[in-house]
């Protein structure tokens, strides 16, 4: 048998106040929070500001009558229990009722004993629409969860595709870049070795040099390699530190100046490069270098190499190096940090083992920095880097944007 929930709040509407009184007291009696109301205008009015478990409302009233009511009320409160007190039952007034949403109907006169076990089904069935209510709504984030999680897993089945292929195209891609200078030596060498092939002095000279070439490309592609899988397994040993980006311009300008000169490519440094960066020196010197070897020899005779510095946006320097070359299509540019792309100049007679861009990259990154590339072809090509500034760099750059701004 239903019991009664205790402290339930109960409001009793009847027109009657000797036994709208006689229903609170009885209700009172049983531990419930009755509240009553003469006029259905009334009890709706404290229905807007009140929150109640259940309805017992008379079916004739002056006015707004029971029916009227309890539309009301559910209108306000779609779980609350209703039911209906009426001195003239019949089945038209039962369908009526249980078609606006009443959970049952009570004929007057009637006792405690017969009234109790109504009012305690009824709220059990609040109870239990309440919890449908909420059990629905965890199933339907239990849903919108597993959905997240599904979406989650396709990205990352995809993305482990995406590795996979790009595992097997750099696998690939090595097998043949390791093989090239490999098959130049042996086959060098064993023109070298042979009786069969008589040799002159001058060709002695001319296999040895090539041997040694292809042996010094080929020991480059393997520690360029080794680097860029210590990096991508997180190995790289970085120290960070203080560091004059003009100091290292001017460094990285004497070491690429012969190769510019030999190309007749003019190096444009500007004078005001006076940052301190947050970095590690000797990768921010790799990385100067190799971008600006490759803007060197990718560029047009007698071109250009330019550098452009200033402070960024929060507390980044902003390092553009552009050069007067051919350019890149859009194609070359979404494969221009892949391993071994060399940004699809690979009929290109320039040397590289097209994993400079790579391992900048990634060292530029580790280094809590970015890259990226503006380019189009017959216009040059402009990478620009984000290097952290140190806290000193970046507060004094901060109040340097804030003084010119209030001037």
């Amino acid at each position: 048998m239903s019991e009664l929930v205790p402290r339930s709040r109960i409001m009793v509407v009847d027109d009657q106040a000797v036994h709208l009184k006689a229903l609170c007291d009885i209700l009172g009696q049983h531990d419930l929070d009755a509240a009553g109301f003469t006029t259905g205008e009334a009890a709706l009015a404290h229905l807007r500001g009140q929150a109640y478990d259940l309805l017992l409302t008379d079916m004739n009233m002056p006015g707004m009558d029971g029916l009227a009511l309890i539309e009301a009320a559910r209108a306000l409160d779609p779980h609350i229990a209703c039911i209906i007190m009426t001195g003239a039952g019949t089945v038209d007034t039962a369908v009526k009722a249980m078609k606006i949403g009443a959970f049952d109907y009570i004929i007057k006169p009637f006792k405690a004993a017969t009234l109790l076990p109504v009012l305690a089904r009824a709220l059990e069935s609040r109870q239990l629409r309440q919890q449908n209510v909420k059990l629905e709504a965890a199933l339907r984030d239990r849903i919108d969860e597993l959905g997240r999680v599904n979406l989650f897993l396709e990205a990352a089945r995809k993305e482990a595709e995406r590795t996979n292929h790009e595992k097997s195209a750099f696998l690939s891609n090595m097998s043949h870049e390791l093989r090239t200078p490999l098959n130049s030596i042996l086959g060098f060498a064993q023109i070298l070795a042979s009786d069969r092939f008589p040799k002159g002095e001058g060709e002695r000279q001319r296999f040895s040099q090539n041997i040694v070439s292809s042996g010094k490309h080929l020991l480059s592609l393997v520690n360029e390699m080794l680097d860029l899988s210590k990096i991508e397994a997180g190995k790289v040993s970085l120290v960070l530190e203080a560091v004059m980006l003009d100091e290292v311009l001017r460094e990285v300008h004497a070491l690429v100046a012969p190769l510019a000169e030999k190309r007749r490519i003019a190096l444009l440094l500007p004078a005001d490069c006076r940052f301190e960066l947050s970095v590690d020196r000797m990768r921010l010197k790799q990385i100067l270098v190799n971008l600006f070897s490759n803007a060197i020899k990718y560029n047009r005779p007698q071109g250009s190499v330019s550098v452009d510095c200033h402070v960024g946006q929060r507390g980044y320097a902003s390092i553009a190096i552009s050069d007067s070359g051919i350019g890149l299509t859009a194609e070359q540019l979404q494969t221009i940090f892949v391993p071994f792309a060399r940004g699809g100049l690979d009929e290109s007679d320039e040397e590289g083992t097209g994993l400079g861009l790579t391992i900048t990259k990634r060292l530029i990154e580790a280094m809590r920095g970015s890259i990226g590339v503006d380019s189009k072809p017959g216009e040059g090509s402009t990478f620009r880097m984000e290097l952290p500034l140190t806290n000193t760099a970046a507060s004094a750059a901060g109040a340097r944007a804030t003084m010119h701004h209030a001037t």
